[in-house]
């Protein structure tokens, strides 16, 4: 390629020289052809001399191809030569041609430096055909070069594997077969050689080939920058901790660009797909015009029969600018509540924390409550008995909270530490004091869960101990039968009855209170904790 280079920029240089001098154009067309033709010469003489090392070069990688495709590899190495030197002569009477019938100087045009090194310009087009091939089905998810797993895998997946790597190479052999037909019909064009409709089919290729490149290209920056993105998105830390937030299900939390981006993906390629077959019909000369007219008509047809179908769609859009939500987050939305899986066009998938998937259309969801915004408030009830030190209980709690909040595992997890709020209520048989803290969305389960274990041990091992109920009953002559250590049939009596009235009262409170407790929850206005 040196020598060769040197050789045309000198013959150029010379040529333009002695035009300059006063030759007549005809002489120096004259001279180019005569130094073509010992250029063409030269070449011949080295395909003869390099005949055996191509041939080595071509059957390099033949064991490890099918032998059908070995043996026409074989076959073409043999014959290589042949087919190289019928070439150059073959370009030799192209050239002597157009002097013959006083056509314009082609090799002015660069027609015969372009048919000259064809091979180099067809070795660099058929890599980028190549790449454009494997790319492509890839990330079509057809075959992959390369897989990440290196574990045994199932027999359906192999042979899936083993039929996309047969497909694509067919698909890579009928892409690099077109491409040398293309490429030789280019050439002949270069000569005014037109075969009807084989040759504007070979421009339509090449065009093709040159549209579908540089689409890739900008797919694969665009998919890349994304992936990249998202993967920032994603803490490093992702291993959640036992016992953590299991009530909100198992998505983990993620930041909006992980919510954002993977849809901004998708509109992307199908806005790359419909452009590089608009622009691919256009090159084939079918005008795209009424295709864009009637796309435009079935569009608006489409938005007046499918509304709901559109509602959905801008429904989801809006609110996704609106950031109501992300991929993780545990929400609840009418009767439906659970944590976001994934987001689509049109519906949300929301994983309730039983385990079942609800697929929500956007314009369905109304008024969402999001739970994972913000610190979340959980407050609970201690009961003590009526002599119970307050100042004592307090005290004890403050310092279970300051020990929780020194914690390695517990102590990020808080806003505001466990504290005491001081006594409630006193209802008829217990002092209620109640207790509060703030915390992380999704770790207050957990924190409720250890404080509730911590203060029990931490009374406990100040002797005081939580309420029980009890029922007093008060019967008339009990103080003179108890003294006496004797009780009547009737006394007997008259305390089971009260005893049992008392207490079926007691359940009934009971269950007036979860009652509503589990209305409050239904209605929303109350968080389950």
């Amino acid at each position: 390629m040196v020598w060769t280079l040197s050789y045309i920029i000198a013959v150029l240089i010379f040529a333009t020289v002695t035009r300059r001098l006063g030759a007549e154009p005809q002489t120096v067309l004259l001279m180019k052809h005569f130094f073509a033709t010992l250029l063409l010469v030269f070449t011949g003489f080295g395909v003869l001399y390099l005949k055996n090392r191509v041939k080595d070069h071509i059957t390099s990688g033949i064991e490890v191809d099918t032998m059908q495709r070995g043996w026409g590899r074989k076959q073409f190495a043999d014959i290589w030569h042949m087919v190289a030197i019928l070439y150059l002569v073959i370009l030799w009477v192209l050239m002597l041609n157009s002097i013959a019938t006083d056509s314009p100087d082609k090799t002015s045009k660069g027609a015969f430096l372009l048919s000259f090194f064809v091979v180099p310009l067809w070795l660099i087009a058929d890599r980028v055909v190549r790449l454009v091939v494997r790319h492509g089905m890839s990330t079509l998810n057809i075959h992959k070069m390369h897989y990440e797993d290196k574990t045994v895998v199932e027999e359906e997946i192999i042979a899936a594997r083993e039929k996309g790597k047969q497909l694509y190479q067919q698909t890579d052999n009928i892409a690099r077969t077109g491409l040398i037909i293309a490429l030789l019909i280019w050439v002949a064009s270069l000569w005014n050689i037109k075969i009807p409709f084989i040759s504007n089919f070979a421009g339509v290729l090449i065009d093709g080939f040159i549209i579908m490149a540089l689409a890739l290209l900008a797919w694969k920056f665009i998919s890349s920058w994304i992936e990249k993105k998202i993967q920032e998105s994603i803490p490093e830390d992702e291993e959640e901790k036992e016992d953590s937030g299991g009530e909100f299900g198992s998505a983990p939390a993620r930041g909006r660009s992980y919510t954002l981006l993977p849809m901004v993906r998708k509109f992307i390629g199908t806005i790359l797909v419909v452009m590089v077959t608009m622009t691919i019909l256009s090159s084939m000369g079918v005008d795209i015009g009424p295709l864009l007219a009637g796309a435009g008509v079935i569009g608006l047809a489409v938005g007046f029969g499918a509304q709901k179908l559109v509602s959905d769609m801008f429904s989801g859009f809006f609110y996704l600018m609106d950031d109501a939500f992300r991929v993780g987050e545990y929400l609840t939305a009418g009767s439906v509540s659970g944590s976001v899986e994934s987001i689509t066009l049109r519906n949300v998938m929301l994983r309730h924390h039983r385990g079942m998937l609800q697929i929500v259309p956007h314009s369905e969801l109304g008024a969402i409550t999001n739970f994972m915004r913000g610190g979340m408030i959980v407050k609970f009830n201690l009961d003590f008995p009526y002599d119970a030190n307050i100042d004592q209980i307090r005290k004890i709690i403050k310092k279970v909270g300051q020990a929780m909040l020194e914690d390695e595992e517990l102590g990020p997890d808080f806003i505001q530490p466990v504290k005491s709020q001081g006594v409630r209520e006193i209802t008829n048989s217990v002092m209620t004091i109640r207790v509060k803290f703030t915390a992380k969305p999704g770790t207050h389960f957990v924190i409720r869960r250890e404080a509730y274990k911590r203060i029990t041990e931490a009374l406990a091992a100040k002797g005081i101990h939580f309420a029980h109920k009890k029922v007093i009953v008060d019967v008339p002559g009990l103080t003179e039968a108890k003294s006496e250590a004797k009780l009547s049939a009737e006394q007997v009596k008259a305390i089971a009855e009260s005893v049992g009235a008392a207490g079926l009262a007691s359940i009934n409170e009971d269950e007036e209170q979860a009652a509503a407790a589990q209305k409050g929850e239904k209605s929303g206005s109350g968080y389950p904790v």
